[in-house]
């Protein structure tokens, strides 16, 4: 599984809301496909969002920015995981995102306890200087596709698939 960010404007993303449940994968797929501007954060949505919040993204934390910026505010109803945050809810969670100390919750990343919550994928038991470069990399994908959402005026929509 590997989570998705597309952004979108306010057409695309009532179309998308309009959508049937069983067609939202294929008309993601399509404006990716389409060039949608979309990046990823692969296998590593669960860790991220765990390292920020303390818990799994399975179980979202409703309010929390951070969470927000991983699985969206608002989850569509449909097959696969679909979320999104609209552009006026896009500065809390960007000021949240720039307020991490990363490098202090990188050092302070026990990973046996993201082992112990079981949080996806399952490789916590890696090399940690390997782990912590990948959530690193991971985050700056994360903050930067809020960023540039704030910025042009667009939405996020989360997959993950």
């Amino acid at each position: 599984m590997q989570a998705a960010y597309t952004l979108v404007d306010e057409a695309t993303l009532d179309r998308l809301v309009a959508s049937a449940p069983e067609e939202l994968g294929a008309a993601l797929e399509a404006l990716e496909a389409g060039g949608a501007p979309t990046v990823y954060l692969d296998k590593l949505w669960d860790g991220l969002h765990f390292l920020l919040t303390g818990a799994s993204a399975g179980t979202p934390i409703a309010g929390d920015p951070l969470s927000d910026a991983v699985v969206g505010v608002h989850v569509f109803e449909a097959e696969d995981y679909v979320g999104c945050t609209e552009h006026d809810e896009l500065s809390v969670v960007v000021a949240a995102l720039e307020a991490v100390d990363l490098p202090a919750a990188l050092a302070d990343a026990r990973f046996d306890s993201f082992t112990a919550a079981d949080v996806y994928p399952r490789i916590w038991s890696g090399d940690p200087a390997a782990l912590r470069a990948e959530l690193a990399e991971a985050f700056g994908v994360l903050l930067e596709v809020h960023r540039a959402a704030l910025a042009g005026g667009q939405h996020v929509v989360v997959s993950i698939l």
